[in-house]
């Protein structure tokens, strides 16, 4: 069953089905809600508030963006992760960042380059805080895609970092991934800055490949291993 943490904070205005949705999916992301375990539409309904057909809607468009499986007779239960499953999220982001990234060496203006240059740095913060070291590198990442100025990219790579987050959530030493992190970042804005489309998204390609490679080594040594991760 999920843990019984405190109640996500509510979406303002939003309508049920899209606030059922947002604060069952930030419970995955955030690892309050573990892999493998059942989620109940009778438990979900009484702690976040509200009735259980927004609660069934929300499961079932988690279900379709990969965050829950469904067993028939048994209901949903969180996904869990497998080497498989970083690799396609990776493998995604590498077509989609890649991309984004060579179209921002042709839009990007002078103003968007120094945006990206002050967003570039991955703070070095102690384990405790990474996730504020990761919400950063997330906002660099975002920020390209922006430059794209192609909306459904956009919202695409935000999908596929919401999963990184995820991932990282769930007991990844987030050390590895800021070696270097910032180095790369500066190596992908100078592309695009250079108007090089093709250097941009090789860039971006070889960044994600070191995430890839990182994430994989991370559920291989068994860092997620005492959660269920597969």
């Amino acid at each position: 069953m999920p843990k019984s943490a405190a109640r996500p904070a509510p979406v303002a205005g939003a309508p049920h089905v899209e606030r059922a949705y947002r604060s069952i999916k930030s419970s995955i992301v955030e690892g309050r809600y573990r892999p493998g375990s059942p989620l109940s539409e009778l438990v979900l309904a009484a702690e976040h508030g509200m009735s259980r057909t927004p609660i069934r809607e929300g499961l079932a468009r988690l279900w379709q963006e990969g965050y829950l499986d469904r067993v028939v007779g048994h209901g949903y239960f969180v996904a869990r992760v497998t080497v498989q499953h970083i690799h396609d999220t990776f493998d995604v982001r590498r077509v989609l960042e890649g991309a984004a990234a060579a179209r921002a060496a042709e839009l990007a203006t002078p103003d968007d380059v120094a945006r990206l240059r002050r967003l570039a740095p991955v703070p070095s913060l102690p384990p405790s805080a990474y996730r504020q070291a990761e919400a950063a590198n997330v906002q660099f990442h975002a920020a390209i895609a922006a430059c794209a100025r192609n909306s459904l990219a956009l919202e695409l790579i935000e999908r596929c970092l919401a999963q990184v987050d995820r991932f990282m959530s769930l007991g990844v030493s987030f050390g590895p991934f800021q070696e270097g992190a910032t180095d790369a970042h500066l190596a992908i804005v100078d592309a695009i800055a250079q108007h090089d489309p093709p250097l941009a998204r090789v860039r971006m390609e070889e960044h994600l490949d070191c995430g890839s490679r990182l994430m994989k080594a991370a559920l291989l040594e068994g860092q997620l291993a005492h959660i269920g991760v597969q």
